[in-house]
């Protein structure tokens, strides 16, 4: 997450272009291999098992690069204290920030920020990642990271930035796979 701050404005982005690009990176992979039909002369020499192997292994890296790149979305939140508003803006790769199919956005009154907090979750290997979660008047909540991230330090020190340009109290964790 990056962080640019002025005297007035404070936008968070969390833009996982490494997701992306490792999603992009499958999708090129398997579209490679599903090209062997069209160029390998060795082709014509399997049997039908590798031939299917090579389609499967083609179409699993595309389904699974598709399915990384879709998933991981990007967030902006801006908030301005000159006019007193904020705005968040999630998108996907594939959508633009702008137009009728571009990102979903929010705003709201920075008036109604009540709490910033660090959410504990556990990745497949069960360590610890962090996401930050903004909570407005009325119970609602924005999620000011899309993905979750490991280093509780950075992310207790991006919460405090928040906090302080919002003048907010400062909570403790939540851990999200308590019962």
């Amino acid at each position: 997450m990056r962080i640019i701050e002025t005297d007035s404005r404070l936008v968070l982005r969390d833009v996982p272009r490494v997701l992306w690009a490792f999603g992009l990176v499958f999708v090129a992979s398997g579209l490679f291999v599903l090209t062997i039909p069209l160029w390998s002369p060795e082709w014509h020499g399997f049997r039908l098992l590798e031939r299917l192997a090579v389609l499967a292994i083609g179409a699993a890296h595309v389904g699974g690069g598709l399915f990384t790149t879709n998933q991981a979305r990007a967030t902006v939140t801006d908030f301005d204290r000159t006019d007193g508003r904020g705005t968040q803006r999630i998108r996907r790769l594939w959508t633009r920030w702008q137009g009728a199919h571009g990102a979903a956005r929010t705003e709201f009154a920075l008036a109604d920020a009540r709490a910033v907090e660090i959410v504990q979750s556990r990745d497949g290997d069960g360590d610890p990642m962090y996401r930050l979660r903004l909570w407005l008047k009325g119970s609602d909540s924005l999620w000011l990271q899309a993905q979750p991230a490991h280093g509780e330090a950075a992310a207790r020190e991006r919460a405090a930035h928040v906090r302080r340009f919002l003048r907010l109290d400062d909570p403790q964790p939540v851990d999200a796979n308590a019962s």
